[in-house]
């Protein structure tokens, strides 16, 4: 049988911290327990909580994204005015974090019965074909958008076949290949937003985001086609 119990006292020992604010681990954990625990709900063919957990995988995001730009190298305007949205995208995930809404969510994923591993094996297909969908769609467009699809499906599919305790090392290596380059990007997005805004940044700024997401880019291409 499979519980989602490992990955529920997870969530629940990371929202304290989460909720403190001042250990960036704790809103990272908060969204890897939410993405996890989604995973293992698609595994059981239940269509209860999906949504809960990704309002509260999409909160946590917003902090988390931010909190990763600020520990690289920024320039002083830019980190400026990223650490001003990062003090209003925590000012909106706490109430979130005390929320009727979230202690409801972790009481009902409590009362979830556990999967029988015969059933979830059979569910395990759906990741895979999602994975080969994303890719085959990736191929066709080579667009940062569908990659980006690609990504989150390769994500799912790792934490699908790591609840079966299957091998995923060929997984994790592309995941963090497209992790980086999905960093970058996010990064450049911001970047566009501060310089709308009005902002400034060296060019040098600008060139290495994109180098970064190049690098990126070639080595989930390379890893793609080995897979």
């Amino acid at each position: 049988m499979i519980t989602p119990t490992r990955w529920l006292l997870h969530l629940e020992n990371h929202l304290p911290v989460a909720r403190k604010g001042d250990d960036p681990e704790g809103v990272h954990q908060v969204r890897v327990a939410g993405r996890r625990l989604r995973v293992w709900l698609e595994l059981g063919g239940y269509q209860v909580l999906h949504d809960d957990l990704r309002w509260l995988v999409r909160g946590a995001g917003k902090v988390r994204d931010l909190e990763v730009m600020l520990h690289s190298p920024l320039p002083k305007s830019l980190a400026a005015w990223l650490a001003e949205k990062l003090q209003a995208a925590r000012e909106e995930l706490t109430p979130m974090l005390d929320s009727p809404r979230l202690m409801g969510l972790t009481r009902a994923l409590h009362n979830l019965p556990p999967l029988p591993i015969s059933e979830a094996e059979k569910r395990l297909e759906r990741f895979e074909r999602r994975v080969q969908k994303r890719e085959a769609t990736w191929n066709a467009t080579r667009s940062f958008e569908d990659l980006h699809a690609l990504r989150r499906a390769l994500r799912r599919l790792r934490y699908a076949r790591e609840y079966l305790e299957q091998d995923v090392e060929d997984l994790k290596a592309l995941q963090e290949a497209l992790g980086q380059l999905n960093d970058a990007e996010v990064a450049l997005r911001h970047l566009e937003e501060f310089e709308a805004a009005g902002g400034r940044a060296a060019p040098s700024y600008r060139k290495l985001l994109e180098t970064q997401r190049e690098k990126g880019l070639a080595a989930a291409r390379e890893l793609l086609v080995k897979g």
